[in-house]
C-alpha cells in the first residue's frame, strides 16, 4: 500500500515537472520572440536615425562647400565624422566674428573719412564761392551798364567761364547731398517758358563757339506758370544741353517741350534734348549715368568734365518721379528725354506771379547787409540800390546785433562766416529781443546740413553764393511781405 502511494507521488512529481518544463519553455519562447521583435524595432529605428544623420552631414557638407569652395577637402570629402564638421564650423564662426569686428572698425574709419570729406567740401565751397560770387555779380552789373561791343564780348566770356566753374562746384556738392539722401526739392510757382528760354540763351553762346545751330520749340498749349523746382529743372536741362553742345561740332542741337497730357490741375510735359554729335556706343549706355563715369577715357581727355552731370541728372529726375531715357547712334547723335508731371497755376495765381515778376521795386525798404568781404559788399549794395532800397552795412555779427537794437530795419541779409561773431550767433542774439524782423542767410557753404542749421538759428530763408539776382529779389520781397501779414 505504501509502495503504491510512493509510486503515485513519484508519477505526480514527474508530471508536475513536465508541466513546469512546458510552461517555462513556452515562456522562454515567448520572451525570445518579444525580445527579437523589440530588437528588430530598435535596430530599424537606429538604422533610420543613422541614415538621417549621414544624410544631414552630407547636406551640411554640400552647403559648406557651396558657400566656401576652398573649404578643407579632408573634412568635406572624408568619413561622416560629425565632430570634425562641428569643429570646422566653430573655426569658421570664429573667423566670421573676427571679420565682422574688422568690418565694424572699417565702417567707423569710413564714417570718419566721410565726415572729413564733408568738412573739406564745406571749407572749399566757402573759399571758392565767396570770390566767385563777386566775379559773377560784378559781371552781371557791368553787362547792364551799356558796355562797348568789345567789352560785352569779354563780359560774355567772363560769365561763361564763371558759370562753368560754378557748375563744376555745384555738381560735386549736389552729388554729396544726393549721396547723403538730404537733397530736397522746392515746389514754387515759376514761368516755365522764361526759365527754359533764359537757359537757352545762355547755352546759345557755348553752341555758337562750336559752330552749332541750336533751336528751341515750346508747345504753345503748355501752361506758362507751373509749380516745381525751377532751379533743379534748369540744372537737369543745362546738363543735357551742355553735353549736347560739348559732343557736337558744327552740327545741330535742339531743345523741345511737348504737352503730352493735361487735366484740370496738372500737365505732363515731354522734355527732349537732341543733337547730331558723336553719339554713344551701345555697350557704354549702361554706365554713362554712373558717378564720375564717361563713355571712355578718350572722351574725358578730349572733352573734359567730371562725369557727374548725367549721374546727377538721373538722380534729380528720380526725385521728381521721372526717369531719363536715351536713344543714340554712333556718328549720328543722341536724344535724351524725360516726362514731368507738374501742377499749373490758376488764373488768380498767374496774375499775382506776373505782377511780382515785372515790378523790381522794393519801395525804399531799409535793409541791413551783414557782410565782411569788400567785393561782396560792393556787388550786393549796387544790386539792392537798383531795387530802390536803403542799405546799411555791418562788417560782422556783433555790429549787426548792436544796429538792430537801436535802429529799425525791414530785413537783414546775414552772412554766416565772419570774424568777431558769426551769423548763427548774431541771429540767436537778435531773436532774444526781436522775433519779427526777417533774416535771410547769405552763405557760401552748401553742405547737406546747412539748411537745418540756418533755420535752427532763427533765420527764415537763405540764398547760396554765388546767387542769381532774381532769386535774391524774390526772397527779399516774399520775406518783407510775410512780415506785414
Amino acid at each position: 500500500m505504501a509502495d503504491d502511494e510512493n509510486l503515485s507521488r513519484f508519477i505526480q512529481v514527474v508530471s508536475d515537472a513536465y508541466y513546469a518544463f512546458d510552461r517555462d519553455k513556452q515562456l522562454s519562447e515567448h520572451a525570445f520572440q518579444v525580445s527579437e521583435k523589440d530588437y528588430l524595432d530598435i535596430y530599424d529605428r537606429l538604422k533610420a536615425e543613422i541614415d538621417i544623420r549621414n544624410q544631414s552631414i552630407k547636406k551640411l557638407k554640400e552647403s559648406i562647400w557651396s558657400m566656401e569652395p576652398d573649404a578643407n577637402e579632408e573634412i568635406l570629402l572624408g568619413e561622416n565624422n560629425l565632430l570634425d564638421v562641428i569643429g570646422y564650423l566653430n573655426e569658421q564662426i570664429t573667423k566670421r566674428k573676427a571679420a565682422e569686428q574688422a568690418l565694424i572698425v572699417a565702417r567707423e574709419v569710413a564714417e570718419k573719412a566721410n565726415q572729413a570729406k564733408s568738412e573739406f567740401l564745406s571749407v572749399m565751397s566757402h573759399e571758392i564761392r565767396t570770390p566767385l560770387n563777386a566775379v559773377i555779380g560784378l559781371g552781371h552789373i557791368l553787362s547792364r551798364q551799356n558796355p562797348r561791343p568789345d567789352q560785352l564780348n569779354n563780359l560774355q566770356v567772363l560769365r561763361t567761364s564763371a558759370d562753368n566753374l560754378l557748375s563744376l562746384i555745384n555738381d560735386i556738392l549736389d552729388f554729396n547731398k544726393i549721396d547723403a539722401g538730404k537733397l530736397e526739392l522746392d515746389n514754387s510757382l515759376f514761368d516755365i517758358n522764361t526759365t527754359v528760354e533764359d537757359l537757352f540763351q545762355a547755352i546759345s553762346i557755348k553752341a555758337n563757339e562750336r559752330g552749332n545751330e541750336i533751336s528751341i520749340q515750346i508747345d504753345p498749349d503748355i501752361p506758362r506758370q507751373v509749380f516745381g523746382d525751377a532751379h533743379r529743372l534748369t540744372q537737369v536741362l543745362n546738363n543735357l544741353l551742355s553735353n549736347a553742345v560739348k559732343f557736337t561740332s558744327r552740327g545741330k542741337v535742339r531743345l523741345s517741350l511737348q504737352l503730352e497730357k493735361i487735366t484740370e490741375s496738372k500737365c505732363s510735359i515731354l522734355f527732349s534734348v537732341s543733337d547730331s554729335g558723336i553719339g554713344i556706343q551701345k555697350d557704354n549706355l549702361d554706365h554713362i549715368f554712373n558717378p564720375f563715369s564717361q563713355a571712355s577715357s578718350s572722351i574725358t581727355r578730349e572733352f573734359g568734365g567730371t562725369g557727374l552731370g548725367l549721374a546727377i541728372t538721373a538722380d534729380l529726375l528720380l526725385l521728381m518721379n521721372s526717369e531719363i531715357k536715351v536713344d543714340t547712334e554712333v556718328g549720328k547723335g543722341s536724344n535724351f528725354y524725360f516726362t514731368l508731371e507738374l501742377a499749373y497755376a490758376s488764373e488768380m495765381q498767374e496774375k499775382i506771379y506776373s505782377s511780382t515778376y515785372i515790378e523790381e521795386d522794393l519801395g525804399q525798404a531799409k535793409i541791413l547787409l551783414v557782410e565782411d568781404t569788400p567785393f561782396n559788399i560792393l556787388f550786393t549794395t549796387q544790386l539792392l540800390e537798383g531795387w530802390n532800397t536803403v542799405i546799411d552795412i555791418a562788417e560782422n555779427g556783433a555790429i549787426a546785433v548792436e544796429k538792430v537794437q537801436i535802429q529799425s530795419y525791414d530785413l537783414v541779409i546775414m552772412d554766416l562766416h565772419m570774424p568777431v561773431m558769426d551769423g548763427y550767433t548774431a541771429t540767436r542774439k537778435i531773436r532774444e529781443f526781436n522775433q519779427h524782423i526777417p533774416i535771410i542767410a547769405l552763405t557760401a557753404s552748401a553742405t547737406v546740413d546747412i539748411e537745418q542749421k540756418i533755420f535752427d538759428a532763427g533765420m527764415q530763408d537763405f540764398i547760396t553764393k554765388p546767387f542769381n539776382p532774381d532769386d535774391l529779389f524774390f526772397k527779399i520781397k516774399a520775406s518783407i511781405a510775410s512780415k506785414g501779414e
